[in-house]
């Protein structure tokens, strides 16, 4: 009878073991990390469709104290105004990219920080100078093999 017990057990633990998902959450905070470098070169390389490839139906993004549900048209508009009124002199990560994956890959996110100097042409075609340091937190979902960003969290600082 003890052996009987101890086969069915034994069984059972291998069961359930190979239920658990074999997650390389290495590999997937890479591919964060990997996805936060694009940004940057999005930015440098006023890659617009960047911003809206792989984001949510129901992006959220909480900007000044509000909560904000940009459509990805609203996105790309505001995106396509942004880098073409922009000339970067600087923007690069101020510090190492905080980069976590839960356990079963699901989700993911990165807090990052990035120095920020240039000039942007404003609608009335003066100059304004930029120079701050920018900080966001973005939550990513793994949907068929690939991260999808579903909000983000920003705040900034003027000057040094």
């Amino acid at each position: 009878m003890k052996i009987n017990n101890l086969i069915i057990f034994g069984l059972t633990l291998v069961f359930f073991s190979s239920c658990q998902p074999n997650v390389d959450k290495k590999r997937l905070e890479q591919e964060l990390l990997e996805l936060h470098q694009e940004a940057i070169q999005a930015h440098l390389n006023k890659d617009v469709d960047f911003f809206v490839r792989d984001i949510s139906d129901d992006y959220m993004q909480v900007h000044d104290g509000e909560f904000l549900y940009p459509t990805k048209e609203d996105i790309k508009k505001m995106f396509t105004h942004y880098l073409y009124s922009t000339e970067f002199s600087v923007y690069k990560d101020v510090s190492e990219p905080l980069v976590k994956v839960a356990d079963d890959g699901s989700l993911g996110w990165t807090i990052v920080q990035v120095r920020v100097k240039g000039k942007q042409q404003t609608e009335t075609d003066s100059i304004y100078k930029l120079d701050y340091t920018f900080a966001w937190i973005t939550l990513y979902e793994r949907e068929n093999n690939k991260w999808i960003r579903l909000g983000e969290v920003d705040n900034f600082k003027i000057g040094e």
